[in-house]
Protein backbone atom coordinates (compact mmCIF):
# COMPACT_ATOMS: atom_id res chain seq x y z
CA UNK A 1 0.00 0.00 0.00
CA UNK A 2 0.99 3.54 -0.70
CA UNK A 3 0.02 6.14 1.56
CA UNK A 4 0.20 10.07 0.94
CA UNK A 5 -0.40 12.23 -2.51
CA UNK A 6 3.53 13.10 -2.42
CA UNK A 7 4.76 9.49 -2.65
CA UNK A 8 2.09 8.48 -5.43
CA UNK A 9 3.26 11.48 -7.26
CA UNK A 10 6.63 10.59 -7.70
CA UNK A 11 5.57 6.92 -8.33
CA UNK A 12 2.46 6.39 -9.77
CA UNK A 13 2.11 5.89 -13.33
CA UNK A 14 0.23 4.15 -16.30
CA UNK A 15 1.14 0.85 -17.56
CA UNK A 16 1.12 -1.04 -20.79
CA UNK A 17 0.30 0.48 -23.98
CA UNK A 18 -0.19 4.46 -24.76
CA UNK A 19 -3.60 4.45 -25.62
CA UNK A 20 -5.34 6.97 -23.25
CA UNK A 21 -7.25 9.23 -25.84
CA UNK A 22 -11.14 9.04 -26.23
CA UNK A 23 -12.37 6.88 -29.42
CA UNK A 24 -13.96 8.38 -32.26
CA UNK A 25 -15.51 7.03 -36.02
CA UNK A 26 -18.46 8.13 -37.24
CA UNK A 27 -20.85 6.04 -39.32
CA UNK A 28 -24.41 5.25 -39.32
CA UNK A 29 -26.95 4.59 -37.09
CA UNK A 30 -27.58 2.97 -34.35
CA UNK A 31 -24.46 5.25 -32.90
CA UNK A 32 -22.95 3.11 -30.09
CA UNK A 33 -21.25 4.21 -27.09
CA UNK A 34 -19.04 2.49 -25.06
CA UNK A 35 -17.50 3.07 -21.33
CA UNK A 36 -14.29 1.61 -20.02
CA UNK A 37 -12.93 -0.03 -16.84
CA UNK A 38 -12.03 1.39 -13.62
CA UNK A 39 -8.71 2.38 -13.69
CA UNK A 40 -8.36 1.97 -17.58
CA UNK A 41 -8.67 3.41 -20.72
CA UNK A 42 -10.34 2.37 -24.05
CA UNK A 43 -7.66 -0.03 -24.55
CA UNK A 44 -9.72 -2.36 -22.39
CA UNK A 45 -12.58 -2.36 -25.03
CA UNK A 46 -10.23 -1.51 -28.29
CA UNK A 47 -10.74 -4.26 -30.39
CA UNK A 48 -14.33 -3.88 -29.57
CA UNK A 49 -14.31 -0.63 -30.80
CA UNK A 50 -11.81 -1.74 -34.20
CA UNK A 51 -14.67 -4.07 -34.73
CA UNK A 52 -17.74 -1.37 -34.73
CA UNK A 53 -16.02 0.72 -37.25
CA UNK A 54 -14.63 -1.56 -39.50
CA UNK A 55 -18.51 -2.04 -39.67
CA UNK A 56 -19.48 1.68 -40.58
CA UNK A 57 -21.25 2.23 -37.72
CA UNK A 58 -21.34 5.60 -35.40
CA UNK A 59 -19.09 4.61 -32.00
CA UNK A 60 -17.44 6.58 -29.82
CA UNK A 61 -15.42 5.80 -26.36
CA UNK A 62 -14.87 8.45 -23.80
CA UNK A 63 -12.37 8.46 -21.01
CA UNK A 64 -14.30 8.58 -17.84
CA UNK A 65 -13.41 11.49 -15.01
CA UNK A 66 -10.13 10.94 -13.47
CA UNK A 67 -8.80 7.97 -16.02
CA UNK A 68 -5.53 8.42 -18.71
CA UNK A 69 -3.52 10.61 -16.22
CA UNK A 70 -2.85 9.58 -12.98
CA UNK A 71 -4.39 7.76 -9.85
CA UNK A 72 -4.21 10.84 -8.30
CA UNK A 73 -7.10 12.38 -10.24
CA UNK A 74 -9.30 9.24 -9.91
CA UNK A 75 -8.77 9.56 -6.02
CA UNK A 76 -11.96 12.46 -5.41
CA UNK A 77 -13.87 11.33 -8.42
CA UNK A 78 -17.23 9.71 -7.78
CA UNK A 79 -19.73 7.42 -9.46
CA UNK A 80 -22.50 10.43 -10.11
CA UNK A 81 -19.03 12.28 -11.60
CA UNK A 82 -18.71 9.27 -13.91
CA UNK A 83 -22.45 8.71 -14.88
CA UNK A 84 -22.76 12.76 -14.97
CA UNK A 85 -20.11 12.90 -17.84
CA UNK A 86 -21.76 9.71 -19.67
CA UNK A 87 -25.25 11.09 -19.24
CA UNK A 88 -23.83 13.89 -21.13
CA UNK A 89 -21.95 11.80 -24.21
CA UNK A 90 -25.05 10.22 -24.46
CA UNK A 91 -27.19 13.40 -25.09
CA UNK A 92 -24.45 14.13 -27.63
CA UNK A 93 -24.32 10.88 -29.63
CA UNK A 94 -27.98 10.62 -29.46
CA UNK A 95 -28.49 14.16 -31.15
CA UNK A 96 -25.62 13.34 -33.73
CA UNK A 97 -27.25 10.27 -35.11
CA UNK A 98 -30.92 11.40 -34.74
CA UNK A 99 -31.58 7.84 -33.37
CA UNK A 100 -31.55 6.16 -30.35
CA UNK A 101 -28.14 4.70 -29.16
CA UNK A 102 -26.55 1.34 -28.01
CA UNK A 103 -24.76 1.56 -24.42
CA UNK A 104 -21.45 -0.63 -24.11
CA UNK A 105 -19.77 -1.17 -20.64
CA UNK A 106 -17.15 -2.65 -19.46
CA UNK A 107 -16.79 -3.17 -15.54
CA UNK A 108 -16.99 0.10 -14.50
CA UNK A 109 -18.33 1.11 -17.26
CA UNK A 110 -21.25 -1.25 -16.98
CA UNK A 111 -22.27 0.11 -13.74
CA UNK A 112 -22.76 4.05 -15.91
CA UNK A 113 -24.12 2.13 -18.83
CA UNK A 114 -26.75 0.26 -16.75
CA UNK A 115 -27.50 3.32 -14.79
CA UNK A 116 -28.66 5.14 -18.09
CA UNK A 117 -30.30 2.29 -19.83
CA UNK A 118 -32.80 2.18 -16.64
CA UNK A 119 -32.74 6.19 -16.49
CA UNK A 120 -33.20 7.15 -20.10
CA UNK A 121 -34.84 4.22 -21.85
CA UNK A 122 -36.11 6.88 -24.41
CA UNK A 123 -32.60 7.28 -25.53
CA UNK A 124 -31.13 3.87 -25.46
CA UNK A 125 -31.86 0.74 -27.75
CA UNK A 126 -30.03 -1.99 -26.36
CA UNK A 127 -26.87 -2.75 -23.40
CA UNK A 128 -23.93 -4.88 -23.93
CA UNK A 129 -22.59 -5.39 -20.09
CA UNK A 130 -19.12 -6.69 -20.04
CA UNK A 131 -17.74 -8.28 -17.22
CA UNK A 132 -20.53 -6.74 -15.22
CA UNK A 133 -19.06 -4.82 -12.13
CA UNK A 134 -22.49 -5.57 -9.96
CA UNK A 135 -20.90 -7.50 -7.43
CA UNK A 136 -17.36 -7.65 -7.14
CA UNK A 137 -15.13 -11.05 -6.24
CA UNK A 138 -14.62 -11.58 -2.60
CA UNK A 139 -10.71 -10.21 -2.45
CA UNK A 140 -12.46 -6.60 -2.90
CA UNK A 141 -15.85 -6.70 -1.62
CA UNK A 142 -15.08 -8.47 2.01
CA UNK A 143 -12.58 -5.06 2.78
CA UNK A 144 -14.32 -2.71 0.86
CA UNK A 145 -17.36 -3.61 2.32
CA UNK A 146 -16.15 -3.80 6.04
CA UNK A 147 -14.83 -0.09 4.98
CA UNK A 148 -18.24 0.94 3.98
CA UNK A 149 -20.19 -0.12 7.05
CA UNK A 150 -17.73 1.35 9.20
CA UNK A 151 -18.46 4.53 7.53
CA UNK A 152 -14.69 6.05 8.72
CA UNK A 153 -13.23 8.99 6.89
CA UNK A 154 -10.82 7.14 3.85
CA UNK A 155 -6.93 8.43 3.99
CA UNK A 156 -5.14 9.49 0.69
CA UNK A 157 -4.28 5.29 0.19
CA UNK A 158 -3.34 3.65 -2.93
CA UNK A 159 -3.81 -0.11 -3.49
CA UNK A 160 -1.18 -1.66 -5.66
CA UNK A 161 -2.71 -3.97 -7.83
CA UNK A 162 -1.61 -7.98 -7.95
CA UNK A 163 -1.71 -7.62 -11.93
CA UNK A 164 -2.38 -4.83 -14.21
CA UNK A 165 -4.94 -6.34 -16.11
CA UNK A 166 -6.93 -9.43 -15.60
CA UNK A 167 -6.82 -11.59 -18.41
CA UNK A 168 -5.58 -14.92 -19.54
CA UNK A 169 -3.58 -13.38 -23.38
CA UNK A 170 -0.70 -11.98 -22.00
CA UNK A 171 0.36 -10.55 -25.68
CA UNK A 172 -2.77 -8.66 -25.34
CA UNK A 173 -2.16 -7.33 -21.77
CA UNK A 174 0.30 -5.60 -22.38
CA UNK A 175 -1.24 -3.43 -24.59
CA UNK A 176 -3.55 -2.26 -22.31
CA UNK A 177 -3.36 1.05 -20.59
CA UNK A 178 -4.43 0.87 -17.26
CA UNK A 179 -3.18 2.86 -13.53
CA UNK A 180 -0.70 0.65 -11.74
CA UNK A 181 -2.45 0.96 -8.46
CA UNK A 182 -6.62 1.72 -7.06
CA UNK A 183 -7.49 4.71 -5.10
CA UNK A 184 -9.10 3.68 -2.45
CA UNK A 185 -12.19 6.45 -1.62
CA UNK A 186 -12.57 5.87 -6.04
CA UNK A 187 -12.62 2.11 -5.13
CA UNK A 188 -15.28 2.38 -2.59
CA UNK A 189 -17.54 4.31 -4.85
CA UNK A 190 -17.23 1.18 -7.42
CA UNK A 191 -18.20 -1.10 -4.44
CA UNK A 192 -20.97 1.09 -3.94
CA UNK A 193 -22.00 1.50 -7.23
CA UNK A 194 -22.68 -2.08 -7.35
CA UNK A 195 -25.73 -2.09 -4.98
CA UNK A 196 -27.22 1.26 -6.43
CA UNK A 197 -27.01 -0.36 -10.05
CA UNK A 198 -28.52 -3.63 -8.68
CA UNK A 199 -31.43 -1.92 -7.51
CA UNK A 200 -32.18 -0.28 -10.77
CA UNK A 201 -31.94 -2.66 -13.09
CA UNK A 202 -35.61 -4.11 -12.94
CA UNK A 203 -36.22 -0.57 -15.00
CA UNK A 204 -33.75 -1.57 -17.73
CA UNK A 205 -36.27 -2.77 -20.57
CA UNK A 206 -34.25 -2.05 -23.51
CA UNK A 207 -32.97 -5.59 -25.62
CA UNK A 208 -29.56 -6.89 -23.34
CA UNK A 209 -26.35 -8.64 -23.78
CA UNK A 210 -24.75 -10.05 -20.93
CA UNK A 211 -21.08 -10.72 -21.57
CA UNK A 212 -18.96 -12.14 -19.29
CA UNK A 213 -15.33 -14.42 -19.21
CA UNK A 214 -15.72 -18.00 -16.76
CA UNK A 215 -11.80 -16.97 -15.35
CA UNK A 216 -13.03 -13.28 -13.86
CA UNK A 217 -11.11 -12.79 -11.03
CA UNK A 218 -12.40 -9.44 -10.21
CA UNK A 219 -16.16 -9.63 -11.38
CA UNK A 220 -17.24 -13.19 -10.96
CA UNK A 221 -19.19 -14.94 -13.59
CA UNK A 222 -22.11 -15.77 -11.51
CA UNK A 223 -22.42 -11.84 -12.23
CA UNK A 224 -23.93 -12.64 -15.97
CA UNK A 225 -26.98 -14.84 -14.43
CA UNK A 226 -27.77 -12.57 -11.87
CA UNK A 227 -28.14 -10.03 -14.03
CA UNK A 228 -30.01 -12.29 -16.66
CA UNK A 229 -32.20 -12.96 -14.09
CA UNK A 230 -33.00 -9.66 -12.68
CA UNK A 231 -32.72 -7.08 -15.46
CA UNK A 232 -36.25 -5.52 -16.59
CA UNK A 233 -35.71 -6.75 -19.91
CA UNK A 234 -37.88 -9.19 -22.05
CA UNK A 235 -35.15 -9.55 -24.45
CA UNK A 236 -31.66 -10.85 -23.00
CA UNK A 237 -29.21 -13.02 -24.48
CA UNK A 238 -26.04 -13.99 -21.88
CA UNK A 239 -22.76 -15.47 -23.48
CA UNK A 240 -19.87 -16.56 -21.48
CA UNK A 241 -16.50 -17.05 -22.85
CA UNK A 242 -14.56 -20.30 -20.84
CA UNK A 243 -11.01 -19.08 -21.67
CA UNK A 244 -11.27 -14.65 -20.86
CA UNK A 245 -10.68 -13.63 -17.61
CA UNK A 246 -12.58 -10.19 -17.04
CA UNK A 247 -11.31 -7.78 -19.87
CA UNK A 248 -13.64 -10.05 -22.06
CA UNK A 249 -13.71 -7.95 -25.10
CA UNK A 250 -9.94 -7.65 -25.51
CA UNK A 251 -8.77 -11.37 -24.23
CA UNK A 252 -8.84 -14.61 -26.20
CA UNK A 253 -12.13 -14.58 -26.95
CA UNK A 254 -12.36 -11.04 -28.27
CA UNK A 255 -13.51 -11.81 -32.09
CA UNK A 256 -15.80 -14.10 -30.90
CA UNK A 257 -17.20 -10.89 -28.39
CA UNK A 258 -16.55 -8.63 -31.13
CA UNK A 259 -18.99 -11.03 -33.38
CA UNK A 260 -21.48 -11.33 -30.61
CA UNK A 261 -21.75 -7.66 -30.42
CA UNK A 262 -22.22 -6.81 -34.05
CA UNK A 263 -24.57 -9.49 -34.37
CA UNK A 264 -26.52 -8.18 -31.21
CA UNK A 265 -26.18 -4.56 -32.57
CA UNK A 266 -27.61 -5.44 -36.09
CA UNK A 267 -30.90 -7.28 -34.52
CA UNK A 268 -31.52 -4.22 -32.47
CA UNK A 269 -31.34 -1.74 -35.09
CA UNK A 270 -33.60 -3.71 -37.63
CA UNK A 271 -36.24 -4.78 -34.43
CA UNK A 272 -38.94 -2.84 -34.76
CA UNK A 273 -39.67 -1.60 -31.72
CA UNK A 274 -42.71 -2.45 -29.37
Amino acid sequence: MIRGRASTLSRARLRGGTDVAPFDAEGRAPAVLVFHGFTGTTSEVRPLLDAIAREGLAVRAPILPGHGTSPCDLQGSSFDAWAEAMDTELTRARERSGAKVVVCGFSLGSLVAMHLAAARPGDVAGLVALGNALTLTAASRVPLGLIDRLGVAIPDWYLMKPFAVDMTDRAAAARVTTYDRHPLRAALEVYRAGARVRAEVARITCPTLVVHGARDRVCGVENAAWLAAHVGATDVTVRVYPRSAHAVAADVDRDAVARETLAFIDRVATTPPR
